[in-house]
């Protein structure tokens, strides 16, 4: 299957760690419904098509964080703060830059970067321990 980035048009590849195969493969066998579309995700009321261009994954996004009570007045929310937790969370398990920067689908890492915040628990992790002198 060709995944193509929609900003650009170039093709990527994202791999996919094994549960997240195995929670696609369970929704397509399971959860999908039925439909001649070629797209994996179909709405779930009639008429059973992709999901057209408008945001609607933000309204659903937002619904959740309501239900769960998480604070986001003054923040950005939806599917942009998804993209930053995800970059966030493969650099809090080690995932090298340029493979978060292919995941995110950028250019460059400097594009990268922006999606990135800062943990200081980590940077303390890689500090060098300076010599304190009275």
């Amino acid at each position: 299957m060709n995944l193509f980035k929609e900003k650009t048009g170039n093709p990527i590849q994202i791999p996919l760690p094994d549960n997240i195969k195995y929670a696609i493969i369970d929704y397509i066998k399971n959860g999908r419904p039925k439909g001649e579309s070629h797209y994996i995700f179909l709405r779930h009321r009639a008429p059973f098509v992709p999901y057209g261009s408008t945001n609607v994954f933000h309204y659903v996004i937002t619904r959740y964080m309501d239900e769960a009570m998480v604070s986001y007045s003054d923040r950005k929310h939806g599917l942009h703060s998804m993209r930053h937790s995800l970059a966030s969370n493969l650099l809090k398990n080690n995932t090298p830059y340029p493979v978060i920067t292919g995941i995110l689908g950028h250019e460059n890492t400097s594009t990268t970067r922006l999606y990135l915040s800062i943990d200081i628990e980590q940077l303390r992790s890689v500090a060098l321990e300076v010599a304190y002198e009275e």
